[in-house]
């Protein structure tokens, strides 16, 4: 396969929004923003409950192209919050899902456990099996919202071949990880029906966690995968974390992965940013749709690597921090 390298000094139309202005749902102390733009708010469809896990109540929010189609391809969109907060209703979240509705797609932002709420950074392999067993959580969950969305395929007008998932942050994780989970056909995957695979996988910053060492797939290949990462991001590890076999792969780590074995992918680097890439989902909109239209609607097996510089960029920015700084 091909692998296709740009490098872009100036950003193309869809990134012409400043980072410094864009939506963000975390500060490094983990709470919620206000949206800036107070133009109209978009709302959901239809929510339904989907499990109950833990007393809790696990619900999506469900948005409708508005058109007659029989059937309609399905992004399924995982919030961010660190694995510690719940965003599923925020602004940008709830305007990136009604954008994907009038872009012909059954939009639909889930919910998940939180695993990481009320813990603290205790060290390095504490925080490691914490994140393991939130990360399982938040898997388990988006699972479970898949199988509920297979299931009323019909009545929601979804089709079940075509469900890509996206996700931001530690939505970026869960749904890197359930591609990775299902590829192996792991106990975590156990419930999927057989043969089952995602179209499609988007990554605003997001990584893998593996118990195993670097990332394999061996059952089946991943899912065709855009990813997004700014190269001094150190919330979600743009390049990797590592201990014995126990690692988190992030980013950078996993495209060598793709390339060595050759799976479809495209990677957007944003140079010297950090975390606010994981909060682009509505800057790279055009982006988004775009791979959607040629990797899984063309059935593009490409290898596209871009790197997007902004020489305007202010490095001193809110959004370096730290796991520590999240977690304290």
């Amino acid at each position: 396969m091909k692998k296709i390298l740009l490098t872009l000094t100036i950003v193309f139309a869809a990134l012409a929004v400043r980072a410094q202005e864009a939506d963000t749902t975390l500060t490094a102390q983990g709470q919620a923003v206000s949206e800036k733009d107070t133009t109209a708010t978009p709302t959901w469809d239809m929510e339904v409950a989907f499990a109950v896990r833990d007393t809790c109540t696990l619900s999506m929010d469900i948005y409708f192209p508005d058109d007659d189609k029989q059937k309609h391809p399905c992004v399924l969109f995982v919030y961010g919050g660190g694995f510690i907060q719940n965003n599923q209703k925020e602004i940008s979240n709830r305007r990136f899902c009604r954008r994907l509705a009038d872009a012909g797609f059954v939009a639909v932002a889930t919910d998940y456990r939180l695993g990481l709420k009320g813990v603290k950074n205790t060290g390095l392999l504490t925080m490691a099996e914490n994140l393991d067993k939130a990360v399982k959580l938040a898997t388990e969950d988006l699972f479970s919202a898949v199988q509920y969305l297979v299931t009323y395929a019909d009545e929601m007008c979804i089709d079940p071949s075509q469900i890509i998932l996206a996700g931001s942050s530690a939505g970026a994780i869960t749904v890197l990880q359930a591609d990775y989970e299902l590829c192996n056909r792991t106990a975590l995957a156990a419930a999927m029906p057989s043969g089952f695979r995602f179209a499609g996988v988007i990554s605003f910053s997001g990584a893998i966690f593996s118990r195993n060492g670097k990332c394999k797939w061996t059952a089946q290949p991943p899912a065709p995968t855009l990813f997004f990462h700014g190269t001094s991001d150190e919330l979600v590890t743009y390049d990797k974390i590592q201990f014995f076999n126990m690692g988190f792969y992030g980013t950078r780590s996993l495209v060598e992965r793709f390339e060595k074995f050759d799976y479809p992918y495209m990677c957007i680097r944003f140079s010297n940013r950090y975390h606010e890439v994981a909060a682009f989902m509505n800057i790279c909109f055009n982006q988004t749709v775009g791979f959607i239209e040629q990797y899984v609607f063309n059935r593009k097996n490409w290898q596209v690597d871009i790197t997007v510089t902004d020489p305007d960029f202010d490095i001193a920015k809110p959004w370096a921090f730290t796991p520590k700084d999240l977690y304290k």
